[in-house]
């Protein structure tokens, strides 16, 4: 897949370019390279490829010894093991070590194409997984700001309409000459009303139960920075 990387680590200068140039380069992969185990692992854990293509037979450290170091970092990256033909008796060890699939030398495309895509369709259902998930709490966490804020907004409205209400009528009982001192107050009752109705629509468009991430994930403390923004209010009154 385009923009999915794949390290391929093997001593043989030939295999590497066959496997870069002629195979994974044109499928839409990006290619990193290492010419031996120490070198595999290095880059393993700082450049966190999608997937490793590791050699079996190596300079410095065996394919092997790279993936039982491999597997004590938090490098979690599927593994295809190359080996040469009458080397799959080690097959066995490298599965019980997490590998996802092996080639056997020499490989054709075909093959390379299939374990490839093998090996990472995991990876790209859990990518898949955790993009669903952030995108799921990004909507829990708006809706709960609007509910709240929505909440506190209305509270506010209910205590300003009353006040409006009782200035209205006062107005006209006091000052029924001043028309448009109580034209003013009807505008802001009228005001008040839209934005209830607006809160109203608010209130019913995020109205949803609450998802089980919930308890897993630390959601925006809004009741905290209201409480906040209102103790700050009274100071600057004082």
């Amino acid at each position: 897949m385009p923009n999915e990387t794949i390290l391929v680590v093997d001593d043989s200068e030939e295999i590497v370019r066959v496997l870069t140039d002629y195979m994974l380069v044109p499928l839409g992969y990006q290619a990193i390279t290492a010419s031996n185990g120490r070198r595999g692992l290095e880059l393993a854990v700082s450049r966190r490829p999608d997937l490793i293509m590791l050699d079996m037979q190596m300079p410095v450290m065996s394919g092997l010894d790279v993936l039982t170091a491999l597997r004590k970092t938090d490098c979690h990256a599927p593994v295809i093991f190359m080996t040469m033909h009458g080397s799959e008796s080690i097959v066995v060890e490298v599965f019980r070590l997490g590998v996802r699939d092996y080639l056997a030398k020499p490989f054709t495309m075909e093959e390379v194409q299939r374990a490839v895509d093998g090996a990472l369709q995991e990876s790209r259902l859990r990518r898949e997984r955790e993009e669903l998930a952030r995108n799921l709490i990004a909507s829990e966490t708006v809706r709960q700001t609007a509910v709240t804020l929505s909440h506190y907004i209305n509270n506010q409205l209910m205590v300003l309409s009353g006040n409006l209400t009782l200035l209205k009528e006062v107005l006209s009982r006091e000052l029924p000459q001043h028309a448009n001192l109580q034209r003013m107050v009807q505008d802001s009752q009228n005001s008040t009303d839209q934005i209830a109705a607006v809160i109203r629509v608010l209130q019913r468009t995020t109205h949803a139960e609450q998802t089980t991430y919930l308890g897993e994930t630390r959601m925006i403390d809004i009741e905290a920075a209201l409480h906040e923004e209102m103790d700050r209010l009274k100071q600057q009154k004082k």
